[in-house]
Formats: C-alpha cells, sequence, structure tokens
C-alpha cells in the first residue's frame, strides 16, 4: 500500500507492484543515517516509503536545503546517468525506503505507468531547476556589483532589498514556499553612540554584520536596512525554523566581542529581532516588511534582547 502511494508508482498495476517486492525488500533507516552522498557511486533509487530525508549540499551537516517526505523518490538521476549523487541526502527521523537497482528500473520502464509517471518526475525536476538557474543569474548580477553593497559592514545594502525582495517573493509564490523575513534593530544603540562614539557604534555595526555571516546558513541573505536596522531573508524556510534562526543570530550577537581597530575591547550589543512569513495571500514586499516591523515593535515592548514573531 506504500508503494502504490508514491508518486512513482501511481497507477501501477498490483501486478507490477507485487513483482517489485519479489525482488527487493524495505530498509529502515536510523535519524542522521547517510542514505546517499557525493563521494559513494549509486546504483540504486530509493522510494521513501515512511519518514522524512533532508537534502544537503557541500557537507552533510551543511544547512537543509530541502525537506523529502514520503512518496517521493531519489537517486534518480545518477541512476540513469551513472553519476555519483550531486548532494547528500540524510534521514530526518526513522524512515524507511524501499531500494530499486537500476537494472530492475531499467526493466520497469517498458510499457507500464512507471515510464510515464518516472518521465513526469524527472521532467518536474528539470523544469524547477531551470527556473532555479534564472533566478541564480539574477542574483549572481545583483552580488557582481558593489554598488548593491553597504560600504561599512559590505552587507547587501537598502537598493539591492529593493530589488531583491520582490524577486524572492515572487519566486516563493510560484514554487509555494515560506520566505522568513527578520527585522533586526541594535538595542539602544543611539546611547552606544553617544558613549562610545560613532567609531565605536560603526565598530559594533560591522561586528553585527560578522555575526549576521556566520550564523545563518549559505542560502540566506543579510542586508543593512538603514542605520542599526537590517534584513536577513530566509528562502524556503518555515515560520517555525525563521525563530530558530532568529533565536541563533540573537543569541550570538550578545555574545560577539567588539573591538576598536587598535584591539581595545568595547561593550558588547543587544538586539531585538521580528520575524514574518510570507503565505499564499502574501503579493506585496511592503505587507511582509510590516508584519516583521510589528514583530519588531513587540520584541522591545516586552524587553528588548528578544526575537517575536
Amino acid at each position: 500500500e506504500a508503494l502504490a502511494r508514491t508518486e512513482l508508482f501511481k497507477g501501477a498495476s498490483p501486478e507490477v507492484i507485487s513483482a517489485v517486492l519479489k525482488v527487493t525488500t524495505p530498509i529502515t533507516l536510523e535519524p542522521g543515517a547517510l542514505l546517499l552522498s557525493p563521494e559513494r557511486e549509486n546504483s540504486h533509487l530509493y522510494l521513501l516509503l515512511s519518514g522524512s530525508l533532508g537534502l544537503h549540499f557541500g557537507a552533510p551537516d551543511s544547512p537543509e536545503i530541502r525537506r523529502l517526505e514520503a512518496g517521493i523518490s531519489v537517486g534518480e538521476m545518477s541512476v540513469f546517468d551513472d553519476s555519483p549523487p550531486s548532494a547528500y541526502v540524510v534521514a530526518k527521523e526513522p524512515s524507511r525506503v524501499l531500494p530499486l537497482h537500476r537494472d530492475l528500473v531499467l526493466s520497469l520502464v517498458d510499457g507500464n505507468p512507471v515510464a510515464h509517471n518516472l518521465l513526469r518526475l524527472l521532467s518536474r525536476w528539470v523544469r524547477a531547476n531551470t527556473r532555479r538557474i534564472l533566478d541564480d543569474q539574477a542574483q549572481i548580477w545583483e552580488l557582481s556589483t558593489t554598488a548593491n553593497l553597504d560600504g561599512l559592514t559590505s552587507l547587501y545594502n537598502r537598493r539591492w532589498l529593493d530589488s531583491a525582495l520582490p524577486r524572492l517573493l515572487s519566486q516563493a509564490q510560484r514554487e509555494r514556499a515560506p520566505l522568513s523575513l527578520l527585522l533586526i534593530d541594535v538595542d539602544h544603540f543611539k546611547h552606544y553612540n553617544d558613549t562610545q562614539g560613532h567609531p565605536g557604534g560603526d565598530r559594533a555595526l560591522v561586528a553585527l554584520a560578522e555575526v549576521l555571516r556566520t550564523a545563518t546558513r549559505a542560502y540566506d541573505l543579510s542586508a543593512r536596512y538603514g542605520g542599526e536596522e537590517f534584513v536577513v531573508l530566509l528562502p524556503h524556510t518555515p515560520h517555525e525554523i525563521g525563530l530558530v534562526v532568529a533565536e541563533r543570530i540573537r543569541s550570538a550577537a550578545a555574545a560577539k566581542e567588539i573591538r576598536c581597530l587598535d584591539g581595545s575591547a568595547l561593550p558588547k550589543i543587544t538586539i531585538s529581532i521580528g520575524l514574518a512569513t510570507s503565505s499564499a495571500a502574501t503579493t506585496d514586499p511592503a505587507q511582509l516588511l510590516e508584519a516583521a516591523d510589528r514583530q519588531l515593535y513587540a520584541a522591545k515592548a516586552q524587553g528588548r534582547n528578544r526575537c517575536c514573531g
């Protein structure tokens, strides 16, 4: 029954499913188990019958790019082009997968619904990645011009944000994936400037920018919104994960050492963060910013040095 519910075997006859189960059996993965790796050759397509898998680039402990749920398959591309997988696939909870050897898969692609479904899934993958390549080309152009960088922190600036946020929100709507936005403000920054001088305030902003580079994930995007305010865009990130990222940033900012150019220590800072996450009804970037601003105001009203969302 679990096999019949997968996208690959949708509409397949009981005879086909029975024939498959005669030559392969499900295997159980414990949380953290590595299913696919670019360092290992792969000759199997895996159907996820239950549980969930995480897709990671660069390393198995790198930020999760995508969460894979029951019913999907992984390993198709390496099965068909006889090359190693392009990503790491890791079990996120106890999971059951059904391994289909390359020879078995090729024997199935012959006059039954599995062939149609497999081609449909591959076409969907190619289309999605073509769209992503086009989006990445626009982002590469944005990254390549210093006009989009803040002169003090080297993060993106307001000009970049005004261009990127509508594009990322449109992409989120198209892919039906949540886009989370963090609006960050340095607590009592005027007092910090008054007591440490503007050079000291600048060093505090530079230190916060370093936190935003190290405490966020590889695909998150940080910009200086203006003055002591910053924005972090979290693509493909639901609200609850956005809160985790926000708290990690808040904690890292409070612990960050701040030093003058001569190496002498300056007082540490704290930050307040407001979180908002897009929904199907969020089509205007201003809506997302305003929602995050309301949450930032709530964080300040509750005593600062906290995240609200």
